[in-house]
């Protein structure tokens, strides 16, 4: 039998949050897991790429891009990247098909909706999701490039092709970051392509204000510049 504390707090939950179920739990490797969720919360909930997502865990909040976003029928997915033991670990190690979740959104975060130019995105594992969810708006175009910096490009690479993102670049992280000066090649490469490109940083933001120095010392050609920091060594409460 739940304990009367644990039923207040599903309670105060329930008013403040979306309750979700799980209906779908798919293992792609060692440290990324995809959840599929379902809730009649989110009919006819507004949606647009980009938006984020927050999971209320017993050690605070959690933020996620989600994708496969469907408001007629209330579902949405996210990606987990798992690494070390937070919260957010410690949760999806236990997680079954029926688990509950309370959520708070979708609501914006990062805004796409108001432009169709071509995407340089540069990011890293906690990026995956927002590169499916803007694949999946693009509607089989191919106006999105990406640059991902990641610790595994093997098991990365296994993982994007399963979420259909088969052209993304991969560049292995370095000892004091060695792997930007490849990752500002590479996204001045795709930058190039088309000059009015948007680009978006998002990741590490250790690695989010390198680039963006040495972008503004030598600059690009491109229309618009977005930055969204997901984490930082440390700290914790980054979205």
């Amino acid at each position: 039998m739940a304990s009367f504390g644990k039923v207040i707090g599903d309670s105060l939950k329930r008013l403040l949050f979306r309750e979700l179920m799980v209906t779908r739990l798919t293992h792609l490797s060692e440290h990324f897991e995809r959840i599929d969720f379902a809730s009649d919360a989110l009919r006819g909930v507004r949606f647009a790429p980009g938006d984020k997502l927050q999971i209320s865990f017993d050690g605070g909040p959690r933020t996620y891009t989600p994708f496969h976003f469907d408001g007629a029928i209330g579902s949405l997915s996210i990606l987990l990247y798992l690494h070390g033991d937070g919260p957010s670990a410690r949760w999806a190690k236990e997680l079954k098909e029926g688990d509950r979740a309370f959520a708070f959104g979708p609501r914006s975060s990062l805004d796409f909706a108001s432009a169709t130019s071509p995407i340089a995105l540069f990011g890293d594992e906690t990026s995956f999701g927002l590169a499916r969810a803007l694949r999946e708006a693009e509607n089989g175009t191919s106006q999105l490039a990406c640059v991902f910096e990641v610790t595994h490009s093997r098991e990365s690479k296994a993982v994007l092709d399963a979420l259909d993102l088969q052209n993304a670049e991969l560049v292995e992280r370095r000892s004091d970051d060695a792997q930007l000066s490849e990752v500002e090649a590479r996204l001045r490469a795709s930058i190039t392509h088309d000059a009015g490109t948007r680009l978006v940083l998002t990741g590490k933001a250790q690695s989010i204000q390198t680039l963006r120095q040495r972008l503004k010392a030598e600059p690009a050609a491109h229309t618009t510049q977005r930055v969204k920091a997901y984490w930082s060594p440390g700290k914790r409460g980054l979205d």
